[in-house]
């Protein structure tokens, strides 16, 4: 369809729902805002010319984009708490977005996604803002809130059937288990009206405590570098999944190239037809290695990696790239946080680079996932000439990391894959939309060539035997991709001079730990594999490295293995992390359906993070203007001293050399610190009139100050009410 300007009035349904001075406020600007066009941020570089894949900046509803965000999982508030901090991070302080709503848990309701005429009050909510974000538990028959009392706590696709986009959405995101599988891909279409793109995940996806790890926060990111909205999610699975596929239904194909920081997006459309793009994150699982008789494993430290260093290597990347790179460290925004990123663009060549690990993204933004990009995907054919098959993609793959010298050290073939562009949906009639939704309909979109992470080492067995054992390095940091497309050039003397349209590379490089006076390789004690189930099936939330979104009811441990986990790129990390790679039969409450998940559990406690709770909430009402004390766990008492299980163990907080060491305590209100230490006192109660908005949400976190890598862990409890009167509330 055609690219064409829309300018719509801004709908007051939302102001009925809001405080009578605020209302006053919007109405004296509401004036101003109606026929703005979304503006270009300032500094956001050049806007190209109008084309296909740039296409030029269509009115939306006047002013700044709006951003809205919704985190509810009930048993995961540390995890949703850290993905709508992620979100916020990078939009809510530029210039041309603004945060409309932040809701979490109890005032996370279904009821603002859920169509106006079946009770809901999407039009105030979801459909008030032009970017959704909610992170929480789901399946493909719907996502869930913790609140069920508004309305019944699982939004279906039949709650929001031709609901979206009608009023001012264009885009939801979901960090979220399965809601993008294929059983009802065409129901979430059904729901766009208007809507541009619905993304979320094929698979499980992985939630993190920490907001540097999380999908929301390298989406933000790259949104802000002028990705498209797709290729933000795409490539924020990559950093920071492993082992995902994500997808993203598109109402338009033109849709796929919606950049809202250029001010570029496609124009609404209301018909029923509508493409599903699906994505692999990518990265292999854990080689077997038998376990018994396994006491220690060597201790792998980062090698020290300088600026001078650094910046060497990202000159040389340019170069590589054929793109003039300057080291400059890119922020937030001015007077932001240093991210640690150097980035570098010139026309659709992107590059990016962690300074403290070497980690890098190279994307041809105007060929990955991108409509031309899909039209010549569909146009070509195994008997074209210049087709690109998954054998031609590896060898030009191959060739590429070796003239290049990007191989990284340790670097194993695993697989060649491919994304894919769906056949049109037809959601008039949903029956039909099902049945074509398969991989048989599926056209390779482009190929990835995929490589895993090996390293080797000497270990020594209970029994005194010495060996020579190759790990794999598993995790968002340890993997290795060429993104090839399944066209060749028509210029190309041959398809195998095609070059790379992306890159992801540049593995921190470790070597064995050695003891200076001795000059023996290091080593930790382990736990054995009982103990890791024991403890894994007993708390789960507290020993796993990344948590999953899934409403689990039943675990079954399948097999286990052990491995290293690296952390994504922009995760300060001093160590390789020891692990044990459970596979995990993992049964969902809703549909009671079976998934087999990978679960990472630091194979020594001394890598777990430590213990938070918060453990003396209020038990009275709470009125604004007076004070209460909140008290935290103490992380250097054994998990059995804490009663939370039957383990005399200690999680972190132990210097082999010295013993149990402290850890730092920081008291958090909705994201603004207020405190240091285990103890809160007399922290005095703000007043909020609003019940719904959370002004209340506690978090403490503690910090393992004597770890190598990041290691903390946090604890939330949030207080809600009206008027001044605020409730105690289950958030943990």
């Amino acid at each position: 369809m055609s690219t064409q300007s829309r300018i719509r009035s801004k709908s007051l349904s939302v102001l009925y729902t809001l405080p009578l001075a605020l209302l006053m406020v919007l109405l004296l600007f509401s004036a101003a805002w109606a026929g703005e066009e979304e503006p270009v941020p300032t500094g956001a570089g050049e806007t190209e010319s109008a084309s296909v894949d740039n296409p030029q900046a269509v009115a939306d509803d006047g002013g700044d984009w709006e951003l809205g965000i919704h985190g509810s999982a009930g048993n995961l508030t540390a995890a949703t708490a850290a993905e709508r901090a992620g979100m916020n991070f990078w939009l809510s302080p530029a210039s041309n977005w603004v945060l409309n709503y932040s809701y979490a848990e109890a005032s996370a309701w279904e009821e603002d996604f859920k169509r106006n005429d079946l009770g809901g009050t999407n039009g105030s909510y979801i459909d008030s803002v032009d970017l959704q974000f909610y992170v929480g538990h789901g399946s493909p028959g719907g996502f869930t809130f913790d609140n069920a009392a508004h309305d019944d706590g699982t939004l279906t696709s039949a709650d929001c059937n031709r609901a979206w986009g009608d009023n001012d959405n264009e885009w939801l995101a979901l960090t979220s288990c399965q809601v993008l599988g294929d059983s009802n891909l065409s129901g979430w279409a059904a729901c766009m009206n208007g809507q541009h793109l619905i993304m979320g995940f094929v698979t499980n996806a992985s939630a993190y405590n920490n907001m540097s790890s999380t999908q929301a926060y390298h989406f933000g990111r790259y949104i802000m570098q002028n990705y498209s909205l797709p290729q933000a999610w795409y490539k924020a699975c990559d950093v920071a999944q492993r082992g995902r596929t994500t997808r993203t239904i598109t109402n338009e194909l033109e849709c796929l190239n919606d950049k809202p920081n250029l001010g570029q997006v496609c124009a609404d459309s209301t018909d029923t037809d509508a493409w599903a793009q699906t994505h692999a994150c990518g990265t292999e699982s854990a080689t077997y290695i038998p376990t018994a008789g396994l006491t220690t494993l060597p201790v792998f430290r980062m090698a020290p990696y300088f600026l001078a260093e650094a910046e060497a290597d990202f000159t040389n990347l340019g170069s590589v790239f054929g793109i003039p790179v300057t080291p400059t460290l890119a922020a937030q925004s001015t007077g932001q946080v240093d991210t640690g990123y150097f980035t570098g663009t010139v026309g659709g060549l992107a590059l990016e680079m962690d300074k403290d690990s070497g980690i890098f993204n190279f994307s041809n933004l105007d060929e990955l996932w991108t409509y031309s990009q899909t039209q010549s995907a569909l146009a070509v054919n195994a008997a074209s000439v210049n087709y690109i098959d998954n054998n031609d993609a590896r060898t030009i793959a191959d060739n590429f990391l070796r003239s290049s010298n990007l191989g990284g050290t340790g670097a194993t073939f695993y697989e060649v894959v491919s994304d894919t562009i769906s056949s049109p949906m037809d959601t008039s009639n949903l029956a039909l939309a099902a049945a074509s939704v398969n991989a048989a309909t599926e056209t390779p979109l482009l190929w990835q060539v995929i490589y895993s992470r090996r390293i080797s080492a000497t270990v020594v067995s209970a029994a005194g035997v010495s060996g020579e054992i190759e790990f794999s390095v598993v995790g968002p940091g340890a993997k290795q991709k060429v993104y090839v497309p399944t066209a060749a050039p028509t210029t190309a003397r041959s398809i195998l001079d095609t070059k790379p349209i992306g890159v992801q590379g540049g593995w921190r490089e470790v070597a064995p730990a050695i003891n200076a006076a001795t000059g023996e390789a290091l080593s930790v004690d382990i736990l054995t594999a009982e103990q890791i189930r024991a403890l894994y099936l007993a708390l789960p939330e507290d020993v796993t490295l990344s948590d999953v979104p899934l409403d689990v009811i039943d675990r079954e441990i399948v097999t286990h293995t052990v491995a290293y986990w690296e952390e994504a790129s922009g995760v300060s990390q001093g160590e390789l992390i020891p692990v044990y790679e459970l596979t995990v039969n993992m049964t969902e409450r809703q549909s009671l359906s079976v998934t087999q998940e990978y679960v990472y559990v630091p194979a020594s406690q001394l890598y777990m993070r430590p213990v938070a709770r918060i453990i003396t909430p209020p038990t009275e009402p709470i009125v604004a203007g007076t004070s209460i004390t909140l008290t935290a766990a103490d992380a250097t008492k054994t998990l059995r001293a804490l009663g939370l299980a039957d383990f005399d163990i200690v999680l972190g907080m132990v210097d082999p050399g010295t013993g149990t060491t402290d850890p730092s305590y920081e008291w958090f209100l909705d994201g603004a610190k207020i405190g240091d230490g285990r103890i809160l006192s007399n922290f005095k109660v703000p007043f909020s009139a609003d019940a719904r908005n959370i002004k209340l949400l506690f978090e403490v976190r503690v910090t393992d100050l004597n770890s190598p890598n990041e290691s903390f862990s946090t604890d939330n409890i949030s207080l809600a009410g009206s008027q001044g009167l605020f409730l105690p509330a289950v958030t943990r």
